[in-house]
């Protein structure tokens, strides 16, 4: 396949949006010129509307990027997030089967870390004030009810930084997602109780299951689902490979709204999958059986490399080529009124060969006949970097998520959103060039620039 080679930060969007907005501070600033080309070609090759580009990636400048903290770098103090195993708190992710663009990202501000929010649990409820005012269906109930039952409180966060407790421990405690939908954008959010399982002594899985236990209280429809999700990994035993991680749910109202409990799975295998896919041999509908041979082609096709994995302590340094594999993770979505939760696998590809893992994506892509994602895939994919060794490359891709209802499959990807399109050139030489070349290709477009260190830039 000949792949057609171009550049995101060739994408009109965001280089009319580059000379038209101000940013406050020189971090919003960077965080724009790293993200913003992948994210506008991103929404352009999946055939957004103009109208819709622009509007999301303004609100993605005016609503996100605020809380996305310092710009990263090795020699300089951040907030680590799970999100990525870089510890950025940022990241793209795409439905190929629906063409549909989506992000989360980690809300961060100036109290994260400090001595008033020493493990950024309260930062989420500003970003979501940001977020209501554009998004009007947001509903906070299931938040709250999570948030206070899986997350610290202050008396919590205090114990654990004054007797030291939480080490290693994941300091994430919250995310957020949007998913850019034609019929209206969902926000979601992604909640870790790893920390209030320290403070407490009390386990995850105790924790997860109580708290949705606690939630069918008042909303019935969801008791059963959790009850048999419960079983399975209670069956599994103490000794089980599988556990309970996160927690996530729609922030929509209840009654529309899912939850979405995550499992790590440590054993790499396709005899794993199978047994989360099928909850155990709980789920043997033709709609079921259907997905798990898709699955066994995703296996076929990807390769992992079978064994017992676990995830390192730590984070990758900025620029590090990862030399580690990950675990296996599903998540099982509990929809009202449905006994059994619908399953979603993820195949963990970071460190893997990135141009073998796109060739496995495109031939699956065009067995399921998505013929344009199968042409467009490798091309976009090397736009996001490219002045990178693409064949060099092995951490873009983080996760392969795959799910399959009503008779079709879905089929996402979440990749690495960090120093996309000129990224390299511009940190080298400073956005003067590229300004005078986006003047060229949009002109009329006035600039009034962001002063730095006492001169104006990219003024036109």
């Amino acid at each position: 396949m000949t792949i057609t080679k171009f550049n995101a930060s060739d994408a009109n969007v965001y280089k009319v949006l580059t000379l038209a907005l101000e940013f406050p501070n020189e971090d919003q600033r960077l965080w724009w010129h790293s993200t913003a080309p992948m994210f506008a070609q991103m929404l352009d090759s999946c055939n957004y509307s103009i109208h819709a580009q622009y509007k999301y990636l303004i609100e993605y400048k005016n609503y996100v990027i605020p809380w996305l903290g310092v710009y990263p770098r090795n020699d300089k103090a951040r907030w680590l997030s799970i999100l990525t195993r870089y510890g950025t708190p940022f990241e793209l992710s795409l439905n190929c089967s629906d063409s549909l663009v989506r992000y989360t990202y980690e809300p961060i501000n100036a109290h994260t870390g400090t001595a008033k929010d020493s493990f950024n649990t309260h930062a989420i409820w500003d970003s979501l004030a940001d977020l209501r005012t554009i998004y009007k269906g947001v509903d906070l109930e299931w938040l709250e009810h999570f948030k206070r039952d899986l997350t610290l409180n202050d008396e919590e966060a205090a114990y654990l930084v004054k007797h030291n407790l939480a080490g290693d421990q994941i300091r994430t405690q919250n995310k957020l997602a949007v998913d850019l939908k034609p019929n209206g954008s969902m926000v979601k959010t992604y909640i870790y109780p790893a920390l209030k399982a320290v403070a407490t002594g009390r386990s995850i899985e105790d924790l997860i299951f109580t708290s949705a236990y606690h939630l069918a209280e008042r909303h019935t429809g969801i008791a059963k689902g959790v009850a048999a999700l419960h079983e399975y990994v209670r069956l599994r035993g103490p000794n089980s490979t599988a556990t309970p991680r996160l927690l996530s749910c729609d922030l929509v109202d209840p009654a529309k709204a899912r939850i979405k409990i995550y499992l790590i799975e440590q054993m790499v295998s396709l005899e794993a999958l199978e047994d989360l896919w099928t909850l155990g041999g709980r789920r043997t509908s033709p709609s079921d059986m259907a997905g798990l041979e898709l699955i066994r082609e995703l296996w076929s096709l990807l390769r992992l490399r079978p064994g017992l994995q676990k995830y390192p302590a730590g984070y990758l340094p900025l620029g590090a080529v990862p030399n580690e594999q990950l675990p296996l993770m599903a998540n099982f979505t509990i929809h009202p009124n449905n006994p059994l939760p619908q399953p979603q696998v993820y195949f963990t590809t970071f460190g893997m060969n990135d141009m073998a893992v796109a060739d496995a994506l495109v031939t699956f892509f065009e067995r399921r006949g998505w013929h344009e994602m199968a042409r467009s895939y490798k091309s976009n994919l090397c736009s996001y970097y490219p002045h990178a060794d693409h064949a060099a490359l092995n951490h873009l891709h983080a996760y392969i998520s795959f799910s399959y209802q009503n008779n079709k499959p879905y089929l996402s990807v979440y990749l690495q959103s960090f120093e996309t399109g000129d990224w390299i050139l511009w940190n080298a030489t400073g956005i003067a060039s590229s300004c005078v070349d986006a003047v060229h290709e949009a002109p009329g477009v006035f600039h009034k620039g962001v002063r730095q260190n006492g001169s104006l830039e990219c003024q036109s």
